[in-house]
């Protein structure tokens, strides 16, 4: 069996084409799903990017225990298990540079080979006469500046001279080579990672005009994340330069999988089509990819819900949809599985090859899912109610259980390495409370139900805390999230 895994990065779940019924053309996916199991429930697990990437690369939900950071030496990762211990060829092809960064930069250690594609966002790729700069970034390396960043790109933007020029392109060109290069391979595992439609927003022009023709104001490529202080035609365009993104990442996969077609692959090769996270466009008042240290924030729908599609030669009945709970840490065993390898002992995740292969009686068997960013909510979904638990005000204790430090996010370590493999670290909150939506009737989370709901609000409670013991949660998680006694 061969296996292919499209991680594509920041993936509206409502706004694929084959959810929507067309808010934005997505021709290729919609193409993909109609052959496919498309997963209408799939959740993340870890939140964001690199963590929802060690959820997927471990079988293992990563943040009741910390937060974005490298694998782990201890790690059973996918690519250790299907090469360096069973021998399967496999390759990454990636321009999702958070891979090889500073306090995270290990996950191609163990594929058999890795291509990757320079120059997205903060990428330090080239360093002029007078200043370092980024390719296509601000000259400052704050987060998520607008400012300075429109210089930088037009001044980089002449370096692309046709479509081919821009990061998908060149991605997903290179993957159709390395397909091609390997075919005659009995099996192989490919990690294809895009890091778009992820920000900047800056596709070309004929993208953007499928959306928003004839716009005038500012290109604000990069919003600055938090409380949205755009205008009403500005988070238009923003949104109207997102789906341009997602259209073309959309059309250069459709690229990859003509080339996978033509050369007869589909036969005997399994693709899975998801993302780490959503985004936010306005919903809520909120713009981005929030958490507490930017805006008193929730993990809601549009952020938490996310699009799988798994494409299968031996698959039952394609075309068709499932409306079990999954979530990222399925697709480790899953990938497995395909190629005939159990899991190691203590995997959180669940195969959901049974469903790609088997009938409607197959089921995952998962009550809730249950996801959260380090330090912050615990939320939990049963498909009709999602809770946000949000942890006492003082928030601690809170421990980081790594052998390293946090290098990323709102972190400060309170107190030194203890024995034990952990660091006690501090996580400011701002004003969030606990909230319940009924989101099988409210999917837009407008509506607070938690204060006419209390018996709903107890099980989901207990239900979290049994997810925490299952994936041996440390103690202090019960205690900060006021669930010690449940």
């Amino acid at each position: 069996m061969k296996v292919v895994v499209l991680m594509v990065d920041t993936l509206r779940y409502d706004f694929m084409g084959f959810n929507t019924g067309g808010l934005v053309h997505t021709p290729t996916m919609d193409w993909l799903a109609a052959r496919s199991l498309v997963f209408d429930k799939a959740y993340l697990g870890s939140y964001p990017c690199m963590p929802a990437r060690r959820d997927l690369y471990t079988g293992k939900f990563e943040f009741p225990f910390r937060g974005w950071g490298p694998l782990e030496y201890y790690d059973e990762d996918l690519p250790k298990v299907i090469t360096q211990e069973n021998g399967v060829t496999s390759m990454i092809i990636t321009d999702h540079y958070h891979l090889w960064e500073k306090g995270s930069g290990n996950y191609h250690f163990e594929f058999s080979g890795y291509e990757f594609i320079r120059g997205q966002e903060y990428d330090k790729w080239k360093v002029g006469p007078d200043e370092e700069y980024f390719y296509r970034m601000t000259k400052k390396q704050g987060a998520h500046l607008k400012e300075g960043y429109l210089e930088q790109n037009q001044r980089n933007i002449k370096l692309r001279t046709t479509e081919k020029d821009y990061f998908p392109a060149m991605l997903m060109t290179s993957a159709a080579d390395w397909i091609e290069e390997n075919r005659g391979r009995d099996d192989f595992f490919l990690m294809i990672d895009c890091f778009d439609p992820h920000e900047p927003f800056d596709p070309p022009r004929h993208y953007v005009d499928l959306y928003d023709p004839g716009y005038g104001g500012e290109e604000i490529v990069w919003p600055t994340y938090g409380w949205n202080k755009l205008t009403e035609e500005e988070t238009r365009h923003v949104r109207a330069l997102y789906a341009g993104e997602l259209t073309m990442v959309d059309h250069w996969i459709g690229y990859f999988l003509g080339r996978l077609e033509q050369l007869g692959l589909m036969n005997d090769t399994m693709i899975v089509l998801t993302t780490d996270h959503g985004h936010m466009f306005g919903e809520h008042g909120i713009m981005g990819k929030p958490w507490s240290g930017i805006s008193d924030s929730n993990m809601y729908e549009e952020v938490s819900h996310i699009p799988l599609i798994i494409y299968h030669p031996g698959l039952n009945r394609p075309g068709s949809r499932n409306d079990d709970l999954v979530q990222l840490v399925d697709l480790y065993p899953t990938i497995l599985d395909a190629f005939g390898l159990d899991p190691p002992a203590g995997t959180h995740g669940k195969s959901l090859m049974p469903l790609v292969l088997g009938g409607d009686e197959e089921r995952v068997g998962r009550d809730v899912a249950c996801y959260g960013r380090f330090g912050e909510s615990l939320n939990v979904t049963n498909g009709e109610w999602t809770l946000f638990i949000w942890p006492l005000s003082e928030n601690t204790p809170l421990y980081w259980h790594s052998q390293l430090p946090p290098q990323f996010g709102p972190y400060k370590l309170a107190g030194p390495f203890e024995k034990n493999g952990r660091f006690p670290v501090s996580c400011a909150r701002g004003e969030m409370k606990t909230q319940l939506f009924e989101v099988s009737k409210d999917p837009q989370q407008l509506r607070d139900r938690a204060p006419d709901n209390p018996e709903i609000m107890t099980t989901l409670k207990r239900q979290a805390t049994d997810f925490l013991r299952s994936v041996g949660a440390p103690t202090e998680q019960f205690e900060r999230l006021g669930l010690a006694n449940l």
